[in-house]
């Protein structure tokens, strides 16, 4: 008979505790992942909007992109902190924000990628709107990641990932197109 130390070195889950902290990390991996589809979402939506201003500059974009994802995650991370107060969360404040803020920062670092072609733009090594539909595919393409990743966590096939990966483009290209419309 192998021991609990043994049994878990080699993979195997003895308890409830085991599978209680597996399904925590989990649903912590699957709330990252969401910010970050949010996140790409939103970005896409402020460089369309952004960009119909001919007078926004690739920098000024860049700023609003920014300035954005860190104003939607302040507010992210007090959701979640005031959410967990109420729901009788005891950890004193500062986990809890650290723990939030963690949780969220991928809101933030989905701009990152989209954002190198405004900055490259910024500094003249791209043309304004070169840097903007730059800006668009690669976030495009950060959606399509996600969906693909999130159908193969899902244990979907390939051929379901992938179409998890083209619907996550068709959301990500009807709410730029809706942001277009709206403006």
């Amino acid at each position: 008979m192998l021991t609990l130390t043994a049994r878990r070195s080699l993979g195997f889950r003895s308890d409830v505790a085991d599978d209680a902290q597996t399904t925590t990390q989990t649903i912590e991996r699957a709330h990252r992942e969401a910010g970050a589809v949010y996140g790409t979402i939103l970005l896409l939506a402020v460089v369309a909007a952004l960009s119909e201003d001919d007078e926004a500059t690739s920098l000024a974009i860049l700023g609003g992109v920014l300035a954005t994802s860190l104003v939607f995650w302040v507010a992210h991370v007090y959701a979640d902190v005031l959410s967990r107060r109420v729901a009788g969360e005891e950890l004193p404040w500062r986990p809890l924000l650290m723990s939030a803020a963690y949780r969220e920062w991928p809101l933030v670092e989905a701009a990152f990628a989209p954002a190198l072609p405004l900055l490259l733009s910024a500094i003249g090594l791209l043309g304004r709107s070169a840097a903007v539909t730059l800006a668009l595919a690669v976030g495009l393409i950060d959606l399509a990641g996600w969906g693909y990743v999130a159908g193969r966590t899902m244990r979907q096939s390939r051929l379901k990932s992938l179409l998890s990966a083209v619907v996550a483009v068709a959301l990500g290209t009807t709410m730029v197109l809706l942001k277009h419309a709206v403006h």
